[in-house]
């Protein structure tokens, strides 16, 4: 599974370094150092995973066919950019940034980044299959 998300994920690394290339260090400073420390502690499986893991994110979510009330992240770091890849056929929906008066159509392929803690975000659904990927810190 996680060789198959390379390709999606290293887009979503990449996207990271241009808008916010301080994070995308410091992330990728952490995923090296926790991957020494893995093989200190001689955690294989851990390890192993590791070294296939392409994201600078350590967390991900996928949500298939699903509304999202508007909320804020109040557990993300406030600096973190929280990045979310629309996957699927919905013909009409709108990503809702509240706080900033932002509807954003939410169609195929469409990436939209934000700092969850900061920005009131949700998905409003009428119809139509989606897979969203969420990639948090």
């Amino acid at each position: 599974m996680i060789m198959a998300m390379q390709r999606p994920t290293l887009l979503m690394s990449a996207a990271l370094r241009i808008m916010h290339p301080q994070l995308y260090w410091a992330s990728v400073r952490t995923h090296v150092e926790l991957g020494c420390w893995s093989a200190d502690q001689g955690l294989r499986d851990m390890h192993h995973l590791l070294k296939h893991w392409a994201s600078i994110y350590t967390g991900a979510a996928i949500m298939c066919n699903q509304q999202s009330p508007e909320h804020q992240d109040p557990r993300c770091p406030p600096e973190a950019f929280d990045i979310l890849t629309c996957i699927g056929s919905y013909p009409r929906e709108v990503m809702q940034l509240t706080n900033l008066r932002i509807d954003l159509v939410y169609n195929l392929g469409v990436m939209v980044s934000y700092l969850g803690h900061l920005v009131r975000h949700g998905i409003h659904v009428d119809e139509g299959d989606q897979i969203v990927w969420a990639w948090f810190l």
